[in-house]
């Protein structure tokens, strides 16, 4: 039997499309479009569907590759302030979840029902997972106390605190397997 090794791929052009260390191997991603609103303050909620219920998963197929964990949310404004809290958490298999990254958060402020939307991001490398079981995430949201009011994906193109997803956006986990 013959074995080949390598430490790259190159096209013809001689241009590098995979090689031994930092190429991505797969990505997955998941979304929820729909408007969501949480009125609850000062208190931690799993966010709504593939967002919060734990089944935004990945499977790696290399042992020692890292995890590339990004995340959208896009959280809208009715009349005043808002602050949210988002934390992050990973579970191994049927394991139990550790948070990671230590959160992220919005602050928007509209002085009225304009159409406001902010969207917030965060990005993190998980590093030493060290596993070939299936990797799941969930994002969770807590409520600044007097005006953490949620209103993910909601936007308007009018003066309106109408529940509406005019623009279609779509609040997202992407996962990526990164070769080691």
């Amino acid at each position: 039997m013959s074995t080949i090794k390598t430490n790259a791929i190159q096209t013809v052009a001689g241009k590098t499309i995979l090689q031994s260390s930092g190429s991505i191997l797969q990505v997955v991603q998941y979304g929820y479009s729909s408007v969501y609103e949480n009125s609850s303050q000062n208190t931690e909620y799993d966010m709504p569907g593939v967002l919060g219920d734990g089944t935004a998963s990945i499977n790696p197929i290399n042992a020692s590759s890292r995890i590339l964990f990004s995340s959208v949310m896009h959280c809208g404004q009715e009349d005043t302030w808002r602050g949210n809290f988002f934390k992050t958490f990973y579970k191994i298999g049927a394991g139990s979840w550790t948070q990671f990254n230590g959160g992220f958060a919005q602050i928007n402020y509209v002085a009225s029902a304009n159409g406001l939307m902010n969207s917030v991001t965060t990005e993190f490398l998980l590093s030493s997972l060290n596993t070939l079981s299936t990797v799941y995430f969930k994002i969770t949201q807590i409520g600044h106390a007097n005006g953490g009011y949620l209103h993910l994906n909601q936007n308007n193109t009018t003066n309106s605190t109408s529940a509406n997803n005019t623009v279609s956006t779509t609040s997202t986990i992407t996962l990526k397997e990164i070769v080691a």
